[in-house]
């Protein structure tokens, strides 16, 4: 399949002939009410964007009416025209994709239900106030049902250790059983793994037993860093967690090595594993941060929730195929029909399934009138509404009878 074509005028496509040489011309906006304009390129990052802007604002009027750098941050409106502010400053230009190039210098604010439902409204790609003037009952419903469902979810998380909250949102990727001819790519029967330490250029490689637990990778860790380093500050293998290197993803447990699915699969490509042990008060911290994060959630205003949608009415529910009453219809009247007001007028209806006549025809009564005609008669036919077989239908034709004739006409 050829790749498809970006829109020529989507300054935040890869191919824009807008932003051929990956650059793109941004407006600023300061709280002072400068204006400042800069050639920005499209993949730098948010903070290094406003590392490029304090530069420039040192050139302009009213610099000294302006606080620390680190007091401001950057907002926009976004693809899904809603007003965002850029806490994160490690995201790319080209990530944030603002409606228009311009981005504003705002105080930094401390609101996280407004951060959250703008972090939502992105990741959906939809405001959250969208949803919210959306008058569609069903829709309200399951977002209702969604709501509590998550609200039972993080309820569950509330009261956990923070090593039981990291079983459970980072859980440990492990396959019990063993592959064929996976000690075949081992190095002598044994595993090699890289550890370094966090924030540390110190790289340790061990040769250890496939069937270790990843507690003694970090004994051997720090071990052979007090042998190298000398005697520092007391550390405890418990007190760190192995995480694999470039990925969100951690290695802990009284699981081997071997049953790791990183682990198995750089054996099977015969790849060098690489770990970085990093200090479980940052699990904490990061642990704690989301209790609080879950407390704010618990605590959010429920308000507004939609109301629930009534509990739906039981219909008794019978079947053609068991009703053996005769078929019958209501002729309510007919419109804008062309006659005189002299002339009788009937209607003839019937059965057919293709060209076959199921029953007899049924003829109704005269009615007489000029623009109006109105029967309210049942017509009733020869025939079980059990015995109408599938694709019948039923026919009608309007005719009128002169009075001094009975001539059709």
């Amino acid at each position: 399949m050829p790749p498809a074509m970006a829109d020529n005028l989507d300054i935040w496509a890869v191919d824009s002939q807008i932003a051929s040489d990956g650059a793109i011309s941004v407006d600023f906006l300061l709280p002072t009410g400068i204006y400042i304009q800069l050639e920005v390129p499209r993949e730098a990052t948010i903070s290094y964007i406003k590392q490029m802007l304090w530069k420039q604002v040192h050139n302009y009027p009213m610099f000294n009416l302006l606080m620390d750098i680190d007091s401001y941050m950057f907002a926009c409106v976004n693809q899904t025209a809603v007003y965002e502010e850029l806490e994160d400053e490690t995201r790319r230009l080209c990530d944030v994709r603002p409606f228009l190039p311009v981005l504003k210098l705002v105080t930094r604010s401390c609101d996280p239900a407004e951060k959250l439902d703008s972090k939502i409204g992105v990741l959906i790609g939809k405001g959250l106030h969208e949803f919210d003037a959306l008058k569609d009952p069903e829709v309200n419903e399951f977002r209702r049902k969604m709501r509590k469902f998550s609200e039972a979810k993080i309820q569950s998380l509330v009261g956990l250790s923070w090593i039981d909250w990291l079983k459970h949102t980072y859980p440990p990727e492990h396959e019990p059983s063993v592959l064929e001819n996976l000690e075949d790519k081992l190095y002598g029967g044994k595993l090699v793994v890289a550890v370094h330490f966090e924030n540390s250029q110190d790289v340790f490689s061990f040769q250890v037993s496939p069937n270790l637990n990843p507690i003694k990778i970090n004994e051997l860790a720090i071990q052979k860093r007090l042998t190298i380093r000398g005697k520092e500050d007391e550390a405890s293998p418990c007190d760190y967690v192995l995480q694999v290197s470039g990925r969100v993803e951690y290695v802990f447990g009284d699981h081997p090595l071997i049953q790791f699915q990183y682990i198995r699969n750089c054996v099977m490509n015969r790849t060098l594993p690489h770990f970085i042990l990093v200090e479980c008060c940052k699990i904490k911290k990061m642990y704690e941060q989301e209790m609080i994060a879950i407390e704010a959630a618990i605590n959010r205003n429920s308000s507004n929730l939609p109301l629930p949608l009534p509990p739906k009415k039981t219909r008794v529910i019978s079947h053609i195929w068991d009703n053996n009453n005769p078929f019958q219809i209501t002729l309510v009247k007919g419109n804008k029909l062309n006659t005189e007001e002299t002339v009788k007028v009937h209607v003839r209806a019937g059965l057919f399934h293709g060209t076959e006549l199921l029953c007899k025809t049924v003829v109704s009564s005269e009615i007489s009138g000029k623009n109006d005609h109105i029967w309210n008669e049942q017509l009733e036919f020869d025939i079980n509404i059990c015995d109408l077989p599938r694709m019948a239908r039923l026919c009608f034709a309007v005719y009128a009878v002169l009075d001094k004739v009975k001539k059709k006409k």
